[in-house]
């Protein structure tokens, strides 16, 4: 196998008294807070991309997403113009400047944009700063990076401190910026690492930091994923989390990770990985408890494939071509980032041609693809340390940090009461991810509006628990916890993207399905709970309907399906986002059963800031309603619908 301490360098000899690799902690911290602050850059950026598609129409917002993709490709440009120093200090220091503005603005579609293409420059610089590491010690880093951040983010319960006002949030920020910053700086001080010639097949590594990010922050990363999908509680999946990536840092540190790697190995490796993520992310995932296992051991195989595919880009030492084919090949993967996430974040709203679980698939394929490419190219191997690999396993234990303050932490709301015995102060909404009219990410402001009405029991649609559309955040357990009220989560276009009820009610059962369609397609569904009501009991129901004025026929293929589900219970409410009008004929399916609407009279308050009333409230028989009301609010493209519900005897 070649060693990278030999070869032909076309850099020339290091000057006298500057080591040829600089102090190694500093570029250690540059590489882990560069990969954590990507991540927050991407969870941050891909809500307001959602909404700038909104804005400007699927084929402007198409093109722009793309342009920003490719932001990546100037950095052979910069590298040229500026020179090694000033591709590092233009991406990685752009990216903590935009960092820093993020935590200031909070929120603005040219922000996201233009923090995007800088992040993506930033993919390309990441390796120039971590010229001389081995891949294991450049992987440990990612890893160490992004396990960093999943701990921070677990005491905001998940809610990006990106979205957040306050002292602590600010922290937050300036502890990833502040180190960041501080390694940069020590690294430009250092003097460049003279650059190696590179064959085309050695730069292809740096392309494998793409699927790994995007594998990252979709699944192995994300507690509110591993939360929902797997039916567990946001502490324990944090906890899973951590102990993946205990045993990946375990893995990587014991030296094991990349010897005599034949390709064919990375390539199975790869695909098992590939065929985990496709099992339990998208629209026809497995859930429940298998979900667990799968992203511990994808943690581990993640990180020794991007340890075996950036030991070729990384040597000191070699013949071949220019350097900045490493970083057209860190382009690359910057722009697979966007062919990965970008698709199957449109796949909650809009069909593919393919089932999205193919998109996290082909991620780990990928990644065992280049790492297969690179993998009998050289590169320095660590010795086997059994002792550092037991040692790195157990610092992830500091991991667990942000699952106690997480858990510790009490929530900021008491439920309300209820108006008086018998009665129960309903209400339906649509939250759009808790993304606003003004595209910030802003669960509190969903918060505000239900206290507004004192509801006691809501139901939620277009809730998230780890979909990219919320930025990963786990919505519905957020607003549990702020509400005092327990969540009832009911999937639909996957397992993070679907209906819910929150409630302070008692809850004597519960369900959930899916409507199955015949296309790929997002997936419509429905949660209920069955509450207690002083002696008796009151069904409630949360579903929302097929979207687009010509889906009628499927708008009332879903009806028939709620109806049978439902079976004629009495007092029984059924409420959502119905995409049609009232009196619309996909509704008489429900409307021809004995469910009457909750709205007074010929009350025509619109339910959409855009003046619709899609958004409606049924009853059946044994219940009255009063209080009709549609509160304005702009922290979602949808009004609620309030209304106090009186249970007859």
């Amino acid at each position: 196998m070649a060693s990278t301490d030999v070869g032909t360098k076309t850099g020339g000899p290091a000057a006298a008294g500057t080591p040829i690799v600089p102090q190694g902690p500093a570029r250690l911290a540059l590489i882990a807070v560069t990969a954590a602050v990507l991540a927050q850059i991407l969870r941050f950026s891909l809500p307001q991309l959602d909404h700038f598609a909104g804005d400007t129409g699927t084929a402007a917002a198409a093109a722009g997403i793309l342009v920003v993709f490719l932001g990546g490709f100037a950095a052979p440009l910069l590298r040229r113009a500026a020179g090694p120093r000033g591709l590092l200090l233009a991406g990685v220091g752009g990216l903590f400047l935009v960092r820093l503005v993020a935590q200031a603005v909070h929120t603005g579609t040219w922000l996201a944009l233009v923090a995007t293409a800088i992040g993506m420059v930033a993919v390309a610089a990441l390796y120039e700063g971590a010229r001389g590491l081995s891949g294991v010690g450049f992987a440990t880093a990612v890893v160490a990076g992004l396990s960093a951040d999943t701990a921070v983010r677990m005491c905001f319960a998940t809610w990006d401190p990106v979205w957040r006002s306050g002292i602590a949030p600010w922290v937050a920020c300036l502890a990833f910026v502040g180190l960041g910053a501080a390694a940069l700086y020590r690294e430009l001080a250092s003097g460049p690492v003279a650059a190696p010639g590179v064959s085309w097949r050695d730069a292809f590594g740096a392309a494998a930091f793409g699927p790994f990010l995007a594998l990252q922050v979709l699944v192995l990363s994300s507690p509110a994923f591993v939360a929902s999908s797997g039916w567990q509680s946001l502490t324990a999946a944090h906890v899973s989390i951590v102990v993946g990536q205990g045993l990946a840092l375990a893995f990587l540190a014991s030296g094991l990770a990349v010897r005599a790697v034949p390709g064919g190995v990375c390539v199975l490796g790869g695909t098992l990985l590939g065929v985990g993520a496709g099992a339990v992310a998208g629209t026809y995932a497995v859930a429940g408890i298998e979900v667990v296992p799968i992203v511990v051991v994808g943690q581990v195989l993640s990180a020794w494939l991007l340890a075996v595919a950036c030991r070729a880009p990384l040597r000191r030492a070699g013949a071949g071509g220019p350097v900045w084919r490493v970083d057209v090949a860190a382009a690359i993967g910057g722009l697979l980032i966007a062919l990965i996430l970008v698709p199957y974040q449109v796949s909650a709203v809009s069909p593919l041609p393919v089932p999205n679980n193919v998109l996290p698939g082909l991620a780990g394929i990928l990644l065992g693809a280049l790492a297969a490419i690179a993998a009998a190219r050289g590169g320095p191997l660590p010795a086997r340390a059994p002792l550092r690999a037991i040692a790195a396993g157990a610092a992830a234990l500091v991991l667990l940090a942000g699952t106690l303050v997480f858990t510790v932490a009490a929530p900021d709301g008491t439920a309300k009461a209820g108006p008086v015995p018998g009665q129960v102060r309903l209400l339906s909404y649509n939250i759009h991810d808790a993304v606003g009219q003004d595209g910030r990410l802003d669960p509190e402001g969903i918060a505000r509006v239900i206290e507004g009405q004192r509801a006691q029991v809501v139901l939620l649609q277009e809730a998230s628990r780890g979909s990219l559309l919320s930025g990963t955040t786990d919505v519905g357990v957020w607003l549990s916890r702020r509400l005092g009220m327990k969540l009832i989560w009911g999937p639909a276009a996957d397992g993070q993207f679907g209906n819910a009820i929150l409630t302070s009610l008692p809850v004597r059962s519960s369900g959930t399905g899916r409507m199955a369609k015949g296309d790929w397609s997002q997936i419509r569904g429905y949660v209920w709970a069955r509450l207690a009501v002083g002696k008796t009991t009151m069904d409630v129901w949360s579903t929302h309907l097929e979207g687009g004025g010509d889906q009628a026929g499927e708008r009332a293929r879903e009806v028939a399906a709620l109806v049978r589900a439902w079976g004629g219970a009495p007092r029984t409410v059924i409420g959502g986002d119905f995409n049609a009008e009232p009196g619309a004929d996909e509704l008489d399916g429900l409307t021809d059963t004995d469910l009457r609407s909750a709205a007074i009279g010929a009350d025509t308050s619109p339910t959409t800031s855009d003046g619709r009333r899609v958004d409606q409230v049924l009853g059946s028989d044994g219940l009255m309603f009063t209080d009709y009301e549609v509160p304005r609010s702009d922290a979602s493209d949808h009004y609620p619908v309030a209304v106090t519900v009186r249970i007859g005897r």
